[in-house]
């Protein structure tokens, strides 16, 4: 009979990831942990059986974690450790780390963190551990810090096969109306195994369109991409000033499929979907954008109605297109929306339309103050190209099963012919 299994959510913020994973049916989120006190409250909320707490994950150690969870098995664990941990550190500092753990940890806390993740998988032994990360994890010193953290996995944890070939994955490729490249890297114990999710979705005008690390694949067989007018044409329209958290959609007929998805399981009525004001100056400028356009489309003098420094901020104003998906929607959102300009109207982004950017569904509600949640959506893992990844460890856990299933079944049938 099909399973659910339990995982725990490490670094889990508003639980992006972990939405992914309960959306194939197939996981339930048991616990999370996270140090921002907003995004724990978002991930207490959205996930109802969780054990969710605020902490620095260093000063919980994980049998004080798994006390929490009351006598509840963890199936596996989920998480991604935060950017600067592989996308700063340098090789020397990576190659202390397996010489010796605690010199390394004085001088640089941030490896506390990935060695933290590594410290969970290793008390609670989970079947499977899938952990994100931005893509230079892979070619950080030419990859060498990349082999180091392998070593280090290899020693401390010898019980657990790392996937041979770690993949970047695109979030365009599965159905999010956005381009946005992650590094997954898996771990199974014996007897399981792992493939990662084959993509569905393309877009022609992406560099990325197909993972680079895939076999060659007909384009022809795979889905258009989800744009960004899937993604935020149906939701209530706005203006700047409008401060009303919950209100009914503004489309009903003629849903598309992504909309539809992402307005499965509400009544009709979505929060969050409150953008924040911007300056007189700033609407002037955006007067002058076509879709597509960045700062330094503009002419002179028009950018001088809102100067920046030319040389560093080209794209420091950004329009997105409504047949295109978005570009990757940062954490930076939180301090301004310029790069995510609406695609027709005088505005920025609101925090639900960067939540269906990032594939979140209507019913996931995002607490905290304005900076907070936008914030949330732009530190996470998108749900939909979580969920892939979700029914691909699925099937590797099933497929063991299948193979033990039938082993068992072999030396009956062999006993049962010779009595023939």
């Amino acid at each position: 009979m099909p399973k659910t299994y339990n995982f725990i959510d490490l670094f889990c913020g508003a639980g992006g990831f972990a939405k992914g994973f309960e959306m194939s049916g197939k996981f339930k989120c048991i616990g999370g942990i996270d140090n921002k006190k907003a995004a724990v409250e978002t991930h207490k909320l959205n996930f109802k059986d969780s054990i969710s707490i605020t902490e620095d994950i260093r000063k919980v150690e994980p049998r004080e974690f798994e006390k929490l969870l009351n006598g509840k098995k963890v199936d596996i664990i989920i998480g991604g450790p935060p950017c600067p941990t592989f996308s700063t550190i340098g090789h020397a500092k990576i190659q202390s780390v397996n010489k010796d753990k605690g010199s390394c940890i004085a001088d640089d806390p941030r490896n506390v963190l990935f060695m933290d993740f590594l410290k969970y998988v290793g008390y609670f032994e989970p079947k499977m551990f899938v952990m994100e990360n931005v893509p230079q994890f892979l070619t950080k010193y030419k990859g060498e810090t990349f082999n180091e953290v392998k070593k280090i996995i290899q020693h401390d944890l010898p019980q657990y096969t790392i996937v041979e070939e770690v993949k970047i994955l695109n979030s365009v490729n599965y159905g999010v109306p956005q381009n946005r490249r992650r590094m997954i890297l898996v771990g199974y114990l014996k007897d399981y195994s792992f493939s990662y999710p084959k993509i569905t979705h393309w877009h022609e005008g992406s560099r990325f369109n197909i993972n680079p690390h895939s076999d060659k694949i007909e384009a022809t067989n795979l889905k258009s991409h989800t744009s960004v007018k899937s993604a935020i044409t149906d939701l209530p329209k706005i203006t700047d000033n409008w401060r009303i958290d919950e209100c009914e959609y503004s489309k009903h007929k003629n849903l598309d499929a992504y909309q539809k998805l992402m307005r499965k399981n509400t009544n009709g009525v979505v929060k969050n979907n409150i953008c924040r004001m911007s300056n007189d100056r700033a609407k002037k400028v955006f007067a002058h954008m076509k879709q597509g356009d960045i700062y330094m489309d503009l002419p002179k003098e028009i950018r001088q109605i809102l100067p920046f420094r030319e040389d560093i901020f080209k794209d420091r104003l950004k329009r997105l297109v409504l047949k295109n998906p978005s570009w990757t929607i940062l954490a930076h959102i939180g301090m301004d929306g310029y790069m995510y300009i609406h695609p027709t109207e005088l505005r920025t982004l609101s925090v639900r339309e960067a939540a269906r950017i990032q594939s979140f569904p209507d019913d996931f509600v995002f607490v905290g103050n304005q900076q907070e949640t936008y914030m949330q959506v732009g530190n996470a893992v998108p749900p939909i190209m979580a969920k892939s990844i979700a029914e691909s460890v699925y099937e590797g856990l099933q497929n063991s099963k299948a193979i033990h299933i039938a082993k068992s079944l072999k030396k009956p049938i062999t006993r049962a012919k010779t009595c023939q």
